[in-house]
């Protein structure tokens, strides 16, 4: 067995012996090598390739069958154009070109008709100059509204109502806003009023709807028989509003109405102009006030009542009213 053995060992080694003589072993740095030295060759090839197109197309352009083939930005680089013509942006005019132009366009808008120049910039100033509401009056026109409007309005009530109602409150505020607060005698009597009312009313509301109702409540717009939009014809210069002031003052104390606070007016700046608000009390009965508010309606004083509400207090009338006047810069 041993003998075997031995035998068998060493028919293993002559066989190993064997096969490491026709084995063939690879040096993977030679084969590095050479691959290396294959891209470097390939790498110079397509170099020197790149470097000849570009010098071919620098010195004689992009040929038409070519055109569009290589990006803008590579042909910008080396220098070369292609065949198709680029396409430059028209310049702007000079501007000697712009002079000429706006003297040309000045000239003309000197030689155009006034009508057509307002035209241009206004159109409603020659085509929609109808004002027909309150809020489409000049300043000066709604100053001469006010002025008259409320004269109209209190003379308006003193003939509609009948003698049995007695007014606690009774406001008139700009352009024809009223409302009235008071109690009659007789129902009969409130009926009375409250058709008169609306009968001069563009809108008229009252909370009481009882047949037998005394109350007065009512609110409503009224529509002014006379509407005036000349009753104040210019502003007041600065320098004159104190002379205002006396004239206003003076034309009550001969209808036996005194006025408190005509001293500080209220100013807002309008830019061009200015408005003056007093807040003026009186405590004058109802009869001189009214034939006071007539004879300042007709009058040349160049102001405007915003609004107005009388309240009986104890035994007498109390007046307040917010008078205005447009006053030049």
């Amino acid at each position: 067995m041993i003998h075997m053995n031995l035998i068998a060992v060493a028919e293993k080694n002559s066989t190993i012996g064997s096969v490491s003589q026709h084995l063939h072993v690879t040096n993977v740095a030679d084969v590095e090598r050479r691959y290396k030295k294959k891209y470097l060759t390939v790498a110079a090839v397509v170099v020197a390739a790149v470097l000849g197109l570009s010098g071919y197309l620098s010195m004689n352009g992009v040929p038409a069958a070519l055109d569009g083939v290589f990006p803008e930005s590579y042909l910008n680089l080396i220098g070369a154009k292609g065949s198709t013509p680029t396409k430059t942006a028209p310049a702007g005019p000079t501007a000697e070109e712009i002079a000429e132009q706006q003297k040309a366009l000045a000239k003309a808008r000197a030689a155009m008709p006034v009508r057509e120049i307002v035209k241009e910039i206004k159109p409603q100033a020659l085509f929609n100059n109808k004002r027909t509401s309150y809020n489409s009056y000049l300043p000066l026109e709604k100053i001469s509204f006010q002025k008259t409007a409320l004269a109209q309005f209190l003379s308006f009530l003193n003939t509609a109502a009948p003698d049995d109602i007695g007014f606690s409150e009774c406001v008139f505020q700009a352009p024809n806003y009223y409302y009235l607060r008071g109690i009659a005698m007789k129902a009969s009597s409130q009926h009375t009023l409250m058709d008169r009312l609306k009968a001069v009313s563009k809108s008229f509301q009252s909370p009481i709807a009882s047949e037998a109702a005394t109350e007065v409540a009512a609110f409503g717009q009224f529509s002014v028989p006379q509407v005036r939009l000349d009753a104040v014809r210019g502003f007041v210069p600065a320098s004159e509003v104190g002379a205002e002031i006396k004239a206003l003052k003076t034309l009550a104390s001969t209808h036996k109405v005194q006025l408190k606070g005509t001293e500080k007016p209220i100013v807002e700046d309008f830019g061009v102009y200015k408005r003056y608000a007093y807040q003026v009390t009186s405590t004058a009965d109802f009869a001189d006030l009214l034939n006071f508010l007539n004879a300042f309606a007709n009058s040349p004083i160049r102001m405007g009542v915003s609004k107005t509400d009388l309240r009986f207090a104890k035994k007498y009338l109390v007046t307040s009213m917010r008078i205005e006047m447009l006053v030049l810069r």
